[in-house]
C-alpha cells in the first residue's frame, strides 16, 4: 500500500532532511559565530555590522561578557555613548576581571558628570589592583574637576611613578600644574609629553597651553613642528584652523580647514569644523551646505547636529533647535557647548528660567566659555541686575577681549547705571574693532543721547543706515530726536527718504504712516502706506495696529470690516484679512469678534505670529482667562519674532497675569530694551518691577512712562501706582516735569 503525503508533511520532511544533511547548530555555536563574525567587522571598521552581530550573540546569550564588551566599544566607535554606556557596564558586572571595561564605565560616568560614581568605580579597580596607572590617571583627573587639587597630584604622581614613559600622564600633571599656579612646570610636563610621544594630541595640548600664555609666536610655532611631523594627517590641519581661528586670523583658518578635509579619509568631523567656523562668521548658506552633507551620511554627527540647531535659532526656528540640543545634552552632558546652544533657544522662546538653568550648567562645565558668560550677563540684564550684568560681562572680555556681545551688553549696563560717560567711551573703543558693527553703532548711538550729545547720536545713526538702510530701530531713534528737537518737518522727510531706499522694508513703512498721520494730519495716505507695507510683508503685525488704530480713529472701522469679510468670503484663505478683522474688532471693543477672527486666522495657519500674538494678549484680559493657552500662543508668537518688543511685551504679560513676576520683568524689559520710547512698555515694566519687590526700580520706570511725550491708555493707572509707592516710602513728589503734567 503506498503512503501519500499532504503538502505540509512533505515540506516539513524536506525541512527535517536539510537538518539532517546540514547538522544543527548549537545556540553556543550560534553565539560564538555572530561573535566572531563581530570581531572581523570590527577589524575592517565596520562597526555597525559589528553591532548586529554582538547583539545577535548577547540575544541568544544575555551573560555573554565578551559580546557585551565588544558591543559596547562598537557603539562607541558609532557614536552613541548612552548604548556604549549600558553595554560596557553590563560587561564589567559580569566579568570585574574586565579592567577595561570597568574604566571606560568610570570615565563615562565622569563625562555624563557623575564624578562619585567615577570615584567609586576607579577605587574598585584600585582596591583589586592597586598599580593600574590608568585607573590613577583618571583619579586625577576627577580631583581636578573637583578642585581637589592637592589629590589630584598625588594621584597623578602615582600614575607617573608606576609608568614614566606615558605622555598622557604628563599632559594631566601639567593641568594640575596649571591649576596650582605653576605655568612654568607645566609648560616643561608637556615638553616632555611631547618628548615621549610626539603625537597630534601632545602638539595640540602644547599649542593650546602656548596660546593661553599669550604666546601666539611660540603656539605657531608648535603648530609648524606637527606640520612637519604629520603632513598627511587631517588633524595637523583642523588644529591649526582652530589655532588660526582663535587669533581672528579667518583666512587662514578656512584654507586650514579644508586642508584638513582633503586629507581625511571619512571626512565628517573635518566637515564639521569648517561648518562650525562658517556659522561663526556669519555664513549661514554655506554652514548649512555642508551640515546637510555631514548629516545625510552619519545622522547623529554631534557638531554638525550641534551647528543646525544655530542656524535654525538663527531662523527663527528655536523650537527645532531644542529637539536637536535636548538630544545632545542627554548624549554628551558635559559637552559645554549644547547646554549653551540650549540657553540661547530657550531664550529666543521667551523661556528665560530654562536658558537660566542650561547657561548655568555650561559655565559649570566651562567657567571661561564667554558666550555662556555673556548669555549670563544678558540675563541678569533682563533682571535689571545692572551690577551683576556689568560684572558677567566684565569676566567674559576677560576670557576673550574680542567678544562684541560682551562689550554691548557692558555698555548697555553702564547706561541703564547711568554711567554714560563711561559706556560712551566703551562704545567708541569697540567701534574701532568693529566700525561696521550696526549693533555697536546703534549702542553708541543710545549711549550719546543718554550723554546728552543729541548732534553726535545723529551722525551715528546716519553711519548706521548707511551700512543697514532696513534697520528701522535705528531710524526710529533718529526720527525720535527729531522729533524730541522739534524739527517733525525733518523726522517725516528722513524717514521718507529711507522709505525710497529700501521700499520693501515694512517696519520702515508702518514708521512713515505714524508719522504722516501724526504730523501731517493725513490718514488717508498712512491707510495708502499700510496697504502697500501689506502688499510686502503680510504677516508683520505691526501693520495691523497701525491700519485699525486709524481706521478706528477716523470712523473708517465698521466700512473696513465690511470690506474684509468680502475679501474672505471669496477666498477662505485671505489670512490677512481674518488678521485685519480681528485687529479692527479689538480696537472697536469687539473681544469676541476678534477673538473669532484670530480663531480663523489660526485655522488656516497654526503658526501665524501676528494672531497668535493677539490672541494671547485678549485671552490673557479675560475675567476668567485660559492663561495656559495664552502662554502656548504668545510663546508661538515669540519664536517667530523673537526680539518684536510687541510680541514680547505680550508674553510678559501673560507672565505677569500668571504671578510668574521674575519671567515677566525679563520679557518686559527685552520689550524696554528695544522700544524705550513706548510708554506702555515701561508702565508694564514698572508693574513687574514692583510685584518683584524693587519698588526703586519701579519708581523711576514710572517716572520715565509719565515723563513721555505720548498719550497712552494705562496714564491714570500709572499715576496711582507711583502716588501709592511714594507714599509707602514716605517720599515727596517729584519736582520733575511729572508734576507740572495735567491729567490725560
Amino acid at each position: 500500500m503506498k503512503i501519500f503525503l499532504n503538502a505540509l508533511q512533505f515540506a516539513a520532511a524536506i525541512i527535517i532532511s536539510f537538518m539532517l544533511l546540514c547538522g544543527c547548530s548549537t545556540p553556543e555555536e550560534k553565539k560564538s559565530d555572530h561573535f566572531r563574525k563581530g570581531l572581523k567587522y570590527e577589524k575592517t571598521d565596520e562597526y555597525k555590522a559589528a553591532i548586529i552581530e554582538y547583539r545577535n550573540a548577547v540575544q541568544i546569550d544575555p551573560e555573554f561578557a565578551d559580546a557585551r564588551y565588544r558591543l559596547g566599544l562598537a557603539y562607541l566607535k558609532t557614536g552613541e555613548p548612552a548604548k556604549a554606556f549600558r553595554h560596557l557596564k553590563q560587561a564589567s558586572a559580569l566579568d570585574p576581571e574586565n579592567t577595561d571595561a570597568l574604566l571606560k564605565t568610570a570615565e563615562m560616568y565622569m563625562q555624563a558628570g557623575h564624578l562619585e560614581e567615577s570615584r567609586k568605580t576607579a577605587l574598585q579597580i584600585l582596591e583589586a589592583n592597586g598599580n593600574f596607572p590608568d585607573a590613577w590617571a583618571l583619579l586625577a583627573r576627577i580631583e581636578l574637576s573637583e578642585k581637589n587639587i592637592n589629590a589630584a597630584k598625588q594621584a597623578i604622581s602615582k600614575a607617573l611613578e608606576i609608568n614614566p614613559a606615558e605622555a598622557r600622564y604628563y599632559i594631566i600633571k601639567a593641568r594640575v600644574l596649571k591649576a596650582l599656579d605653576s605655568p612654568d612646570e607645566a609648560g616643561r610636563a608637556l615638553e616632555k609629553a611631547l618628548e615621549i610621544s610626539p603625537e597630534p594630541l601632545v602638539f595640540k595640548e602644547l599649542a593650546a597651553f602656548y596660546l593661553n600664555q599669550g604666546d601666539h609666536d611660540m603656539a605657531e610655532n608648535i603648530l609648524q613642528r606637527l606640520s612637519q611631523n604629520f603632513p598627511d594627517s587631517p588633524q595637523t590641519y583642523t588644529l591649526t584652523g582652530n589655532f588660526y581661528r582663535g587669533i581672528n586670523e579667518r583666512e587662514k583658518a578656512g584654507q586650514a580647514y579644508l586642508q584638513a578635509i582633503e586629507k581625511a579619509v571619512k571626512p565628517e568631523d573635518e566637515m564639521a569644523n569648517l561648518a562650525d567656523f562658517y556659522y561663526e562668521t556669519g555664513k549661514n548658506r554655506q554652514a548649512a551646505e555642508l551640515v546637510e552633507k555631514i548629516l545625510a551620511s552619519q545622522p547623529d554627527h554631534p557638531l554638525a547636529g550641534l551647528v543646525r540647531a544655530g542656524l535654525l535659532i538663527r531662523k527663527g526656528q528655536s523650537r527645532r533647535a531644542l529637539q536637536i540640543t535636548d538630544r545632545l545634552v542627554q548624549d554628551y552632558p558635559r559637552w559645554a557647548e549644547a547646554h549653551y546652544m540650549k540657553a540661547s533657544a530657550h531664550l529666543n522662546t521667551g523661556e528665560t528660567q530654562l536658558s537660566l538653568k542650561s547657561t548655568n550648567q555650561a559655565l559649570r562645565l566651562s567657567p571661561e566659555h564667554a558666550g555662556a558668560r555673556s548669555l549670563m550677563a544678558y540675563n541678569m540684564l533682563l533682571k535689571r541686575d545692572f551690577k551683576n550684568a556689568k560684572k558677567e560681562a566684565g569676566k567674559a572680555l576677560q576670557t576673550d577681549p574680542g567678544n562684541l556681545r560682551a562689550a554691548v551688553i557692558l555698555g548697555k549696563a553702564l547706561i541703564a547705571s547711568r554711567e554714560t560717560e563711561k559706556a560712551v567711551s566703551l562704545f567708541e573703543k569697540v567701534k574701532k574693532q568693529a566700525p561696521e558693527n550696526t549693533e555697536v553703532l546703534y549702542n553708541l548711538s543710545a549711549a550719546y543721547l543718554a550723554h546728552g550729545e543729541p548732534d553726535r547720536a545723529i551722525q551715528t545713526l546716519e553711519e548706521l543706515l548707511l551700512l543697514k538702510p532696513g534697520a528701522t530701530s535705528g531710524l526710529e531713534m533718529l526720527a525720535g530726536i527729531h522729533i524730541r528737537e522739534n524739527r517733525t518737518d525733518t523726522a517725516v522727510s528722513r524717514v521718507r527718504k529711507q522709505v525710497g531706499i529700501v521700499p520693501e522694508n515694512s517696519d520702515n513703512m508702518v514708521l512713515l504712516a505714524r508719522l504722516t498721520d501724526r504730523f501731517e494730519k493725513s490718514p488717508d495716505k498712512a491707510l495708502a502706506l499700510l496697504e502697500k507695507a501689506l502688499e510686502t510683508d503680510p504677516e508683520n503685525p505691526k501693520i495691523y495696529a497701525a491700519s485699525a488704530d486709524i481706521l478706528t480713529r477716523t470712523g473708517k472701522t465698521k466700512e473696513a470690516i465690511k470690506r474684509f469679510r468680502e475679501a474672505t468670503e471669496k477666498n477662505p484663505d485671505f489670512i490677512g484679512g481674518y488678521m485685519a478683522i480681528g485687529t479692527l474688532l479689538q480696537e472697536a471693543g469687539d473681544i469676541e469678534g476678534a477673538k473669532k477672527a484670530y480663531q480663523d486666522a489660526l485655522k488656516q495657519r497654526p503658526k501665524f505670529a501676528a494672531a497668535a500674538n493677539n490672541l494671547a494678549w485678549l485671552m490673557a484680559n479675560e475675567s476668567k482667562p485660559d492663561l495656559a493657552e495664552a502662554l502656548q500662543l504668545a510663546m508661538t508668537a515669540k519664536e517667530a519674532f523673537p526680539y518684536d518688543p510687541y510680541i514680547t511685551d505680550t508674553l510678559g504679560w501673560v507672565h505677569y497675569k500668571r504671578g510668574a513676576y521674575g519671567l515677566a520683568l525679563t520679557q518686559f524689559s527685552a520689550a524696554v530694551e528695544k522700544r524705550p520710547d513706548l510708554p506702555t512698555l515701561r508702565y508694564h515694566l514698572a508693574l513687574a518691577m514692583y510685584k518683584d519687590g524693587q519698588t526703586e526700580a519701579a519708581e523711576k520706570e514710572l517716572e520715565a512712562c509719565l515723563a513721555s511725550e505720548q498719550d497712552f491708555p494705562e496714564y491714570e493707572e500709572a499715576r496711582e501706582l507711583l502716588k501709592s509707592i511714594r507714599s509707602k516710602v514716605n517720599k515727596k513728589p517729584s519736582t520733575k516735569k511729572l508734576s507740572a503734567m495735567p491729567v490725560k
